[in-house]
Protein backbone atom coordinates (compact mmCIF):
# COMPACT_ATOMS: atom_id res chain seq x y z
CA UNK A 1 0.00 0.00 0.00
CA UNK A 2 1.28 3.54 -0.92
CA UNK A 3 2.08 5.56 1.80
CA UNK A 4 -1.26 8.72 2.24
CA UNK A 5 -0.69 11.89 0.23
CA UNK A 6 1.72 14.16 1.62
CA UNK A 7 3.40 11.25 3.93
CA UNK A 8 7.02 9.81 3.35
CA UNK A 9 7.82 6.31 2.97
CA UNK A 10 8.32 5.28 6.91
CA UNK A 11 6.76 8.21 8.38
CA UNK A 12 3.85 7.66 10.34
CA UNK A 13 3.10 11.35 11.13
CA UNK A 14 -0.59 12.47 11.17
CA UNK A 15 -1.38 15.35 8.64
CA UNK A 16 -1.11 17.96 11.26
CA UNK A 17 2.45 16.71 12.44
CA UNK A 18 3.32 17.01 8.85
CA UNK A 19 1.93 20.10 8.77
CA UNK A 20 3.80 21.45 11.35
CA UNK A 21 6.93 19.60 10.05
CA UNK A 22 6.83 21.68 7.14
CA UNK A 23 6.00 24.81 8.48
CA UNK A 24 9.39 24.38 10.86
CA UNK A 25 11.37 23.83 8.37
CA UNK A 26 10.08 26.43 5.88
CA UNK A 27 10.46 29.25 8.50
CA UNK A 28 14.39 28.73 8.59
CA UNK A 29 14.81 28.44 4.86
CA UNK A 30 12.57 31.83 3.92
CA UNK A 31 14.39 33.19 7.18
CA UNK A 32 17.91 32.36 5.33
CA UNK A 33 16.80 32.44 1.67
CA UNK A 34 13.91 35.16 1.43
CA UNK A 35 10.51 33.98 -0.12
CA UNK A 36 11.70 34.34 -4.36
CA UNK A 37 15.11 32.41 -3.16
CA UNK A 38 13.77 29.70 -1.55
CA UNK A 39 13.16 26.21 -2.98
CA UNK A 40 10.53 24.20 -2.08
CA UNK A 41 12.64 20.61 -2.89
CA UNK A 42 14.84 22.21 0.08
CA UNK A 43 11.98 22.51 2.88
CA UNK A 44 10.73 19.54 1.63
CA UNK A 45 14.07 17.56 2.51
CA UNK A 46 14.57 19.75 5.59
CA UNK A 47 11.08 18.85 7.08
CA UNK A 48 11.94 14.82 5.83
CA UNK A 49 8.89 14.58 3.79
CA UNK A 50 8.10 14.15 0.26
CA UNK A 51 7.93 17.33 -2.03
CA UNK A 52 4.35 16.74 -2.81
CA UNK A 53 3.13 17.30 0.68
CA UNK A 54 3.85 21.35 0.19
CA UNK A 55 1.06 21.26 -2.45
CA UNK A 56 -1.27 18.58 -0.30
CA UNK A 57 -1.29 20.84 2.51
CA UNK A 58 -0.21 23.99 1.55
CA UNK A 59 -1.32 24.27 -2.48
CA UNK A 60 2.01 25.47 -3.31
CA UNK A 61 4.79 27.63 -2.20
CA UNK A 62 3.19 30.66 -1.79
CA UNK A 63 0.34 28.64 0.54
CA UNK A 64 3.02 27.65 2.73
CA UNK A 65 4.47 30.77 2.94
CA UNK A 66 1.44 32.70 4.10
CA UNK A 67 0.99 29.47 6.41
CA UNK A 68 4.45 30.67 7.98
CA UNK A 69 3.40 34.50 8.54
CA UNK A 70 0.52 33.51 9.49
CA UNK A 71 1.25 30.80 12.41
CA UNK A 72 4.66 33.05 13.73
CA UNK A 73 1.91 35.88 13.59
CA UNK A 74 -0.58 34.52 16.08
CA UNK A 75 2.46 32.94 17.73
CA UNK A 76 3.19 36.39 18.81
CA UNK A 77 -0.12 38.00 19.54
CA UNK A 78 -0.85 34.88 21.84
CA UNK A 79 2.08 35.21 23.64
CA UNK A 80 2.46 39.06 23.84
CA UNK A 81 -0.65 40.46 23.87
CA UNK A 82 -0.26 43.81 23.31
CA UNK A 83 -3.41 44.90 25.09
CA UNK A 84 -2.85 44.44 28.67
CA UNK A 85 -5.97 42.12 30.66
CA UNK A 86 -5.70 44.22 33.51
CA UNK A 87 -9.05 46.73 34.22
CA UNK A 88 -8.39 50.31 34.86
CA UNK A 89 -4.85 51.26 33.78
CA UNK A 90 -3.96 54.82 33.28
CA UNK A 91 -3.54 55.91 29.65
CA UNK A 92 0.72 56.13 30.61
CA UNK A 93 0.56 52.41 31.82
CA UNK A 94 -1.54 51.37 28.60
CA UNK A 95 1.50 52.67 26.52
CA UNK A 96 4.29 51.32 28.80
CA UNK A 97 2.12 47.44 28.27
CA UNK A 98 1.72 48.33 25.23
CA UNK A 99 5.67 49.37 23.85
CA UNK A 100 6.96 45.97 26.21
CA UNK A 101 4.95 44.00 24.38
CA UNK A 102 6.24 44.90 21.08
CA UNK A 103 9.97 45.06 22.13
CA UNK A 104 9.19 41.38 23.59
CA UNK A 105 8.21 40.37 19.96
CA UNK A 106 11.32 42.01 18.53
CA UNK A 107 13.79 41.13 21.06
CA UNK A 108 12.34 38.08 22.59
CA UNK A 109 12.01 38.24 26.67
CA UNK A 110 15.66 37.17 27.79
CA UNK A 111 15.14 33.34 27.60
CA UNK A 112 16.52 32.71 24.08
CA UNK A 113 15.15 32.61 20.54
CA UNK A 114 11.80 30.98 20.71
CA UNK A 115 9.23 30.26 18.21
CA UNK A 116 7.55 33.46 18.38
CA UNK A 117 10.96 35.72 17.87
CA UNK A 118 10.67 34.36 14.27
CA UNK A 119 8.21 36.53 13.18
CA UNK A 120 10.62 39.64 12.65
CA UNK A 121 13.28 37.82 11.39
CA UNK A 122 10.72 36.57 8.63
CA UNK A 123 8.99 39.90 8.16
CA UNK A 124 12.02 41.68 7.78
CA UNK A 125 13.15 39.85 4.67
CA UNK A 126 8.97 40.30 3.33
CA UNK A 127 9.44 44.02 3.89
CA UNK A 128 13.23 44.43 1.95
CA UNK A 129 11.20 42.35 -0.71
CA UNK A 130 7.65 42.50 -0.72
CA UNK A 131 5.49 39.81 -2.09
CA UNK A 132 1.71 39.59 -2.11
CA UNK A 133 1.65 38.32 1.23
CA UNK A 134 2.14 41.64 2.92
CA UNK A 135 -1.29 42.87 2.35
CA UNK A 136 -2.57 39.75 3.57
CA UNK A 137 -0.14 39.75 6.30
CA UNK A 138 -1.39 43.63 6.93
CA UNK A 139 -5.09 42.89 6.92
CA UNK A 140 -5.08 40.40 8.93
CA UNK A 141 -2.63 41.07 11.88
CA UNK A 142 -0.98 44.21 11.49
CA UNK A 143 -4.13 46.59 10.92
CA UNK A 144 -5.92 45.44 13.72
CA UNK A 145 -2.87 45.02 15.68
CA UNK A 146 -2.49 49.29 14.79
CA UNK A 147 -6.40 50.03 15.80
CA UNK A 148 -5.13 49.73 19.32
CA UNK A 149 -2.34 52.05 19.33
CA UNK A 150 -4.47 54.23 17.30
CA UNK A 151 -6.87 54.53 20.14
CA UNK A 152 -4.69 54.63 22.92
CA UNK A 153 -2.63 57.40 20.96
CA UNK A 154 -6.14 59.32 20.39
CA UNK A 155 -6.67 58.88 24.45
CA UNK A 156 -3.50 60.41 25.44
CA UNK A 157 -2.98 63.12 22.67
CA UNK A 158 -6.88 63.91 21.84
CA UNK A 159 -9.91 62.61 20.37
CA UNK A 160 -9.76 65.59 17.71
CA UNK A 161 -6.23 64.53 16.57
CA UNK A 162 -6.41 64.15 12.77
CA UNK A 163 -5.99 60.90 10.88
CA UNK A 164 -2.87 61.91 9.90
CA UNK A 165 -1.50 63.06 13.31
CA UNK A 166 -2.46 59.85 14.42
CA UNK A 167 -0.96 57.99 11.62
CA UNK A 168 2.85 59.81 12.06
CA UNK A 169 2.65 59.23 15.88
CA UNK A 170 1.77 55.46 15.81
CA UNK A 171 4.82 55.11 13.15
CA UNK A 172 6.92 57.28 15.89
CA UNK A 173 5.58 54.27 18.28
CA UNK A 174 6.73 51.65 16.51
CA UNK A 175 10.02 53.20 14.99
CA UNK A 176 11.39 53.54 17.94
CA UNK A 177 10.80 50.11 19.13
CA UNK A 178 11.77 48.27 15.69
CA UNK A 179 15.23 50.21 15.01
CA UNK A 180 16.36 48.52 17.71
CA UNK A 181 15.81 45.05 16.13
CA UNK A 182 16.33 46.01 12.22
CA UNK A 183 19.06 48.18 12.84
CA UNK A 184 20.91 46.42 15.46
CA UNK A 185 24.58 46.02 14.03
CA UNK A 186 24.12 50.16 13.89
CA UNK A 187 22.28 50.75 17.39
CA UNK A 188 25.44 48.12 19.28
CA UNK A 189 28.23 50.19 17.66
CA UNK A 190 26.58 53.50 19.03
CA UNK A 191 26.12 51.24 22.17
CA UNK A 192 27.95 48.08 22.32
CA UNK A 193 27.07 47.18 25.83
CA UNK A 194 22.98 47.75 25.42
CA UNK A 195 22.03 43.99 24.22
CA UNK A 196 23.81 42.35 26.97
CA UNK A 197 21.45 44.10 29.43
CA UNK A 198 20.02 41.46 31.38
CA UNK A 199 16.80 43.78 31.45
CA UNK A 200 16.86 45.07 27.94
CA UNK A 201 13.58 44.76 27.04
CA UNK A 202 12.48 46.57 30.04
CA UNK A 203 15.20 49.23 30.13
CA UNK A 204 14.33 50.37 26.14
CA UNK A 205 10.20 49.89 27.14
CA UNK A 206 11.08 52.65 29.86
CA UNK A 207 12.41 54.79 27.95
CA UNK A 208 10.12 54.70 24.91
CA UNK A 209 7.18 54.75 26.82
CA UNK A 210 8.52 57.79 28.70
CA UNK A 211 9.69 59.53 25.42
CA UNK A 212 6.27 58.64 23.44
CA UNK A 213 4.12 59.85 26.67
CA UNK A 214 6.33 63.33 26.60
CA UNK A 215 5.30 63.64 22.44
CA UNK A 216 2.13 62.81 22.78
CA UNK A 217 1.48 65.17 25.95
CA UNK A 218 3.26 68.36 23.77
CA UNK A 219 0.77 67.42 20.39
CA UNK A 220 -2.34 67.45 23.17
CA UNK A 221 -1.18 70.98 24.71
CA UNK A 222 0.53 72.12 21.69
CA UNK A 223 -3.26 72.36 20.40
CA UNK A 224 -4.50 73.33 23.28
CA UNK A 225 -2.44 76.43 23.28
CA UNK A 226 -4.15 77.19 19.91
CA UNK A 227 -7.47 77.05 20.83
Amino acid sequence: MSPAPGRPAGNNATGEETRAQLIAAATEVFIDEGYKSARVADIATRAQVRLSAINYHFGGKEGLYLAVLGHHAQLAIERTPIVSPQPGLSSRARLHFFVTALLTRLLGDGTGEGEAIRLPALMSREIMSPTAALDTMFERFIKPQSAQLDALVRDIAGADLTQDQVRRAMLSVFGQCMTYRLARPMVERLDPSLYGRGDLVAHLADHISAFSWAGLQAMREGRESQA
